[in-house]
């Protein structure tokens, strides 16, 4: 992991410290606070029960299906037929 070190004003740090997580560091914090490309998903963890774990993971790998199967009958509609467009 790269670190960079950046100059705060002492109020700005203060503001971020008094929203930080006791369990976050502070570039999570940032993450959370500013968004993220790809956000952590531990705080989810937190609220979902573990028994729901399956029924989400079932129901995300059909949304992920569905996208997939969308996205081919988008390409298959764009493709040529013999060589002529449609």
């Amino acid at each position: 992991m790269t670190t960079t070190t950046i100059s705060l004003e002492r109020s700005a740090y203060e503001l971020l410290r008094a929203r930080k997580k006791p369990d976050e560091s502070f570039s999570e914090e940032l993450h959370r606070l500013l968004g993220s490309a790809s956000p952590e998903l531990k705080g989810f963890l937190d609220i979902v029960p573990p028994e729901d774990g399956p029924a989400i993971a079932d129901a995300i790998e059909t949304i992920r299906a569905q996208d997939f199967n969308e996205e081919r009958m988008r390409a298959l509609r764009g493709r040529p037929r013999n060589g002529h467009r449609a």
